[in-house]
């Protein structure tokens, strides 16, 4: 008994130093190997344990060290900006990675009762889909995602053919490969190996393949940053300041094809924002430079409101936000929790979904492919604008999470937007990090956080498909669904072979 109690303390403290590990993967560190290292200890950990219970607590302890340290960020917007004290802050915020912590203990329960004779082959499958399902439960949360560590890793050759989730699942068949070489009998290593060597020849391979083309049509474009304060941005007498600073800054650049604001860099509805919107509207009738900017709209009809990007060229063009950020855009469950929330004095925005089809901007200079800020962390959300889209724009507003972790995690995943569709990606934010993306994912150019900043640069666009903008998740989920029946099939099969104590 006091063994097992010693072996179950050892494989406790594995997983939490695993998971905790696992957010230098990403960015800022890109330390992109932990991430196959870390998955490799807990499925090594998993592969000795049969208990279901035993294997959920260590999935569970997993996943609440790797969020607890990746996205523990969260407490500055709901401490600093939603009017909640910090111990309040701090509670939401572990409430929230407390429940994001089930699904990879879903795993190791699933991997444990169902398939513990057949891991190989169902560890990454069950990794995956419970994966996708955290991107899409209660609207979903795919920040940490596994396959968005990999920017710069070869393994990223695979986005453009199964998007970020094939990446994570390569990642977890690597990481169950070498759990496999530690683990299990010589016939099962030979099998590790060869799959360690398929799956880098297969990167090499798809490495060398270009999956869109480029139109050789150039435009010049300006990503302005103006570094406004959250606290300040809202403010009456903060407002002449700020359009001085975005003016100032665009000026220059008034012969470029493309100057972008960020995400409600005009702090205002549309209706009410004329001190911006004419001024502005002069300049670019005696310009070339078509104009776009993130701010609020009310429609006249419905009186909806919702979290938009206004295009300025010939006309006057809308794109409405879709994919909302619960809680902060809008309340889910609003009969349920809005008392308890007024209870607690926690003000809510109330943004309405924009049209999921509605994404992109069609203009004499090209065809812009639309998101704004969260929208971009979702790659079924960006490849709706795809194969019309030529580029792809996002702004966005980091400035809700201070100097932590979240404005590199989220430049990664636009970075991952912009292989999966093989289009260059600008990405214009109020306090950083704007910059523009390659169609390879490469950044061309960036901005300094925290400072006023013109970003200019001229990009290419593109054309063509990739299999991940045509056919999106449903390949790579087929495949670890079959896997998964596969596998259950052939449990009594592999029964005598597996070493398992």
């Amino acid at each position: 008994m006091r063994f097992l109690q010693q072996k179950n303390f050892v494989s406790r403290l594995s997983a939490l130093v695993a998971g905790a590990l696992i957010p230098f993967a990403f960015a800022p560190y890109n330390l992109y190997f932990i991430s196959i290292f870390s998955l490799s200890v807990l499925f090594y950990i998993w592969s000795i344990t049969n208990s279901t219970r035993e294997s959920f607590i260590l999935g569970y302890l997993f996943g609440f060290a790797m969020f607890g340290v990746g996205v523990n960020w969260l407490h500055i917007s709901i401490n600093l900006f939603g009017g909640v004290n910090i111990v309040g802050a701090l509670l939401f915020t572990y409430i929230f990675i407390a429940y994001i912590s089930l699904y990879p203990a879903l795993c190791g329960y699933l991997a444990t009762r169902f398939f513990k004779h057949a891991r190989i082959i169902a560890l990454p499958a069950l990794w995956l889909l419970t994966e996708w399902c955290r991107g899409w439960m209660l609207t979903g949360f795919p920040w940490l995602n596994i396959g968005s560590s990999q920017t710069d890793s070869v393994l990223m050759a695979f986005a453009p053919v199964l998007g970020e989730y094939g990446i994570t699942f390569f990642v977890c068949l690597s990481a169950m490969a070498i759990s496999t070489l530690i683990n299990a009998d010589s016939k099962r290593r030979v099998i590790g190996g060869l799959l360690l060597i398929l799956i880098s020849l297969s990167s090499i391979i798809l490495n060398n393949i270009n999956w869109t083309y480029d139109l050789k049509k150039d435009i010049d474009i300006v990503l302005v940053q103006g570094a406004i304060p959250q606290e300040q941005k809202w403010k009456p007498e903060q407002r002449q300041k700020t359009y001085e600073i975005y003016s100032d800054l665009s000026k220059p650049f008034w012969t470029s094809d493309l100057i972008i604001w960020p995400e409600t860099a005009i702090p205002s509805l549309y209706h009410l924002a004329d001190d911006f919107i004419i001024p502005i509207s002069s300049e670019q009738l005696s310009s070339d430079a078509m104009f776009m900017s993130g701010l609020a709209y009310k429609d006249p009809k419905s009186n909806n409101y919702f979290n938009s990007v206004l295009l300025i060229d010939n006309k006057h063009r809308f794109y409405h936000k879709n994919h909302l950020v619960p809680f902060g855009e809008y309340l889910p469950f609003k009969s349920f929790l809005g008392e308890i929330l007024r209870f607690l004095k926690i003000p809510m925005s109330d943004f309405s979904s924009g049209n999921p089809d509605q994404k992109l901007f069609e203009t004499d200079k090209g065809i812009f492919g639309m998101s704004i800020c969260y929208e971009d962390a979702y790659g079924s959300e960006v490849r709706k604008a795809l194969p019309d889209a030529n580029i792809l724009i996002n702004v966005s507003n980091d400035a809700w999470f201070g100097d932590s972790f979240a404005p590199h995690q989220h430049l990664q995943m636009a970075r991952i937007r912009a292989i999966e569709n093989g289009r260059y990606m600008l990405r214009s934010t109020n306090t950083g990090i704007s910059a523009v993306i390659d169609n390879n994912g490469k950044i061309i150019s960036r901005s300094p956080q925290f400072k006023p900043h013109a970003l200019s640069a001229t990009v290419k666009l593109f054309s063509g498909e990739t299999p991940y903008s045509k056919f999106g998740n449903i390949p790579i989920l087929i495949l670890c669904i079959l896997g998964l029946f596969l596998s259950f099939m052939l449990r009594p099969k592999l029964n005598p072979t597996i070493k398992n104590h």
